[in-house]
């Protein structure tokens, strides 16, 4: 029964991301990405901004456009990677490239609605070899049907789906390459996972968690991948793998020149600089190394939760501290929290095994981010999504990181042993 709601969610999703394709002019991210790869095709720099919205300014004209609106306020900032991963929606026309994408959007929405049920397994294949008691819980009839349904089919999703962002694709082949994961088949995982990197300051947590799930061989195999599918895309668009320093001086310059990018201007970042300049009026603008600080600083913290806990996480724990350093330690925007989707297997175990209160918190923070920003700004609110992911970040570190002696612990029947 489960499989046929996450098949009608999927098919829901794919139907609305078609509709968008044929009857809007709509999509505009991934007009950019895919207008990116055609320039790297062509071998020129899809990094000169100019170009970009040369070909904007074409496809979503607006003569009364000001300084602040979309199509002087956008360029191609994804790494030469994503122009390989591209090349197939540059290599045709952008009718048919929005009928591919949307069918890989259901696809995807089919992968993040496995989410729901991710990670019980594994742990109880743990527990089985070294003899410990686990918290017996199925999870509930309406858990099963209601929840996967709703991950893929909501305000947010939709929104994603509307603008062209990668969110809902990258998040699915996780989920997706989890599955490979538990299937033994850990290169196609690996490479699957290495699609997220389209986003590297997001996917970075993605990195230990593949660490704490497969050993160092499979972050390092990551690593490896990714930084190959790099030096693939910057051959591409600039003969050399040399292009990739041209890519990361433009990221440091032309990240700062679009006004959707800067903390204190766009309502809809996520991360906590967006919360400290609200709160404080402090501006802190994120460069890379501010990114790279702030995951080391997120996973000593994420260690010092496992040594006060004096216990090896669950897999349903680190996956939800993996989603949450996601959307809250780099600048994340709105369309990206949906990598909270992993921690969806924690705050269910959470409720089945007797930690009610955790996963009521987890379920009211996560809804949380399907209400649109807009929502309070009549009460001068537009903080609530930002400030709902700092406090289900606290929750994560804060709440149980197994449940192999939690409140509800007893002995899985014989027919799961």
């Amino acid at each position: 029964m489960r499989n046929r709601v996450a098949i009608v969610a999927a098919g829901l999703v794919g139907a609305f991301a078609l509709y968008q394709a044929e009857a809007w002019n709509a999509q505009p991210d991934l007009f950019i990405y895919r207008q990116g790869a055609a320039i790297a095709l062509r071998g020129e720099s899809p990094y000169e901004p100019a170009k970009i919205r040369a070909a904007v300014n074409e496809q979503f004209p607006n003569p009364n456009a000001g300084p602040d609106d979309f199509q002087n306020n956008c360029g191609f900032f994804l790494p030469p990677a994503a122009a390989l991963w591209y090349a197939p929606l540059a290599a045709v026309p952008w009718r048919e490239a929005k009928w591919i994408w949307a069918v890989l959007c259901g696809l995807a929405a089919l992968g993040v609605t496995r989410l729901a049920w991710t990670s019980r397994s594994r742990e109880r294949l743990e527990c089985e070899v070294s003899g410990t008691p686990v918290a017996h819980a199925t999870g509930s009839t309406a858990f099963d049907h209601v929840v996967p349904f709703l991950l893929v089919v909501n305000f947010l999703t939709f929104a994603i789906v509307q603008v062209g962002q990668t969110t809902l694709v990258t998040v699915g082949c996780v989920a997706f390459g989890l599955v490979c994961f538990e299937k033994k088949r850990p290169l196609a995982g690996t490479i699957l996972w290495s699609v997220a990197f389209v986003k590297p300051h997001i996917a970075l947590p993605l990195i230990p968690l593949a660490w704490f799930l497969g050993g160092w061989k499979r972050a390092a195999g990551l690593v490896l991948i990714v930084g190959f599918e790099n030096v693939i895309g910057a051959m591409i668009a600039g003969g050399t793998p040399l292009f990739l320093g041209e890519y990361l001086e433009f990221l440091a310059a032309g990240h700062k020149a679009v006004a959707f990018n800067l903390a204190e201007r766009n309502y809809e970042i996520t991360s906590w600089n967006r919360l400290l300049f609200v709160f404080t009026g402090h501006v802190v603008e994120q460069t890379a190394t501010i990114t790279l600080a702030g995951d080391l600083i997120g996973f000593g913290m994420v260690v010092g939760r496992c040594a006060v806990a004096n216990a090896k996480p669950g897999v349903a724990w680190a996956l939800a501290a993996a989603g949450t350093a996601s959307a809250f330690i780099p600048q994340a925007l709105g369309y990206e929290v949906l990598i909270l989707a992993l921690a969806v297997p924690w705050v269910r175990e959470a409720s089945a095994n007797g930690y009610r209160l955790v996963g009521g918190l987890g379920i009211a923070l996560l809804v949380a981010q399907l209400i649109p920003f807009g929502t309070f700004a009549n009460l001068g609110v537009t903080f609530h999504r930002p400030l709902a992911v700092a406090a289900f970040a606290l929750l994560v570190l804060a709440g149980p990181v197994n449940f192999t002696h939690g409140p509800a612990s007893v002995q899985p029947p014989a027919s799961d042993r």
